[in-house]
């Protein structure tokens, strides 16, 4: 560790999930429901919500360029995912390469424009959707604990109008030994909170002991959609498969008369988004 700096803290132990999300395909055309359901709960899922082709050739966009800077096992079939084994990638000189590469493909940032997702927001929001260019990719390594996504608000790193709107998709099935997202269920309520620096992917967290919410997740199959509020608390949980990557995309959607934060108009961890 460099002199003069100190580690950042774990701010949750494992997340414990207490109970499973509640599906709203039943009410995918009642907009008035599904925004009752947001409202109280601070998220919305759905099975098999976007096209499970288009999905999973957007899987093996991913893999071709994962296999192409040596992440996966050489032997296995591709769309398994199979991690290479041995030292997880250094994130400078490996990954971000190939993460770079992804975020250039056009059917990485045409997905975000589904017209399923599209027509939902549609719906939800009454109005004219703006997608936001900032996609995002994750690739979660087998076993790499201490990169798991601590618990967080995304408003903390959007900005902009609160009334912004995540979709995390599973690029693939994602069982629980994969991990996948869990959120902490009417969180948004209680508005903003101030993160501090953590452990794990974004470097940010709020330490969720104590809160009087139920952590919720599933068992997860491509084309499966989750969406929340920009207040909403949720995380990740640890990919604790023995040698499979985790595939994952989040989008995110307002209405485009609303306030946008100017990092939000451009490509993922482009120098002008970074914070």
């Amino acid at each position: 560790m460099p002199a003069g700096t100190q580690e950042k803290p774990r701010l949750n132990e494992t997340i414990e999930v207490n109970g499973a999300f509640a599906e709203s395909n039943d009410a995918r055309h009642d907009p008035a429901e599904l925004r009752r359901r947001l409202d109280a709960s601070g998220y919305l899922f759905f099975r098999g919500l976007v096209n499970k082709a288009q999905l999973l050739e957007l899987r093996r966009t991913i893999l071709e360029l994962c296999r192409e800077h040596g992440f996966l096992d050489p032997q296995a079939p591709l769309m398994d995912g199979i991690y290479r084994g041995g030292p997880f990638p250094d994130n400078h000189r490996e990954y971000m390469p190939m993460y770079r590469k992804l975020q250039a493909t056009a059917v990485f940032n045409d997905f975000s424009h589904s017209p399923e997702i599209m027509a939902l927001f549609g719906d939800l929001l009454g109005g004219e959707v703006l997608a936001h260019p900032r996609n995002i990719a994750r690739v979660s390594w087998p076993g790499d604990v201490n990169n798991t996504t601590q618990a967080h608000q995304d408003f903390h790193y959007i900005r902009g109008t609160p009334e912004t709107f995540t979709t995390w998709i599973p690029c693939g099935d994602c069982p629980s030994e994969l991990g996948g997202i869990c959120v902490l269920e009417g969180s948004h309520r209680q508005g903003f909170i101030k993160h501090v620096p953590a452990v794990g992917a974004g470097g940010n967290g709020i330490a969720t002991r104590g809160m009087p919410y139920r952590w919720l997740s599933t068992d997860y199959r491509a084309g499966d959609v989750v969406l929340f509020h920009s207040y909403t608390i949720h995380g990740a949980l640890p990919n604790r498969s023995p040698d499979r990557i985790r595939l994952s995309l989040d989008y995110r959607y307002q209405r485009a008369d609303q306030e946008v934060d100017p990092s939000s108009l451009v490509p993922h961890l482009t120098a002008s988004a970074k914070r």
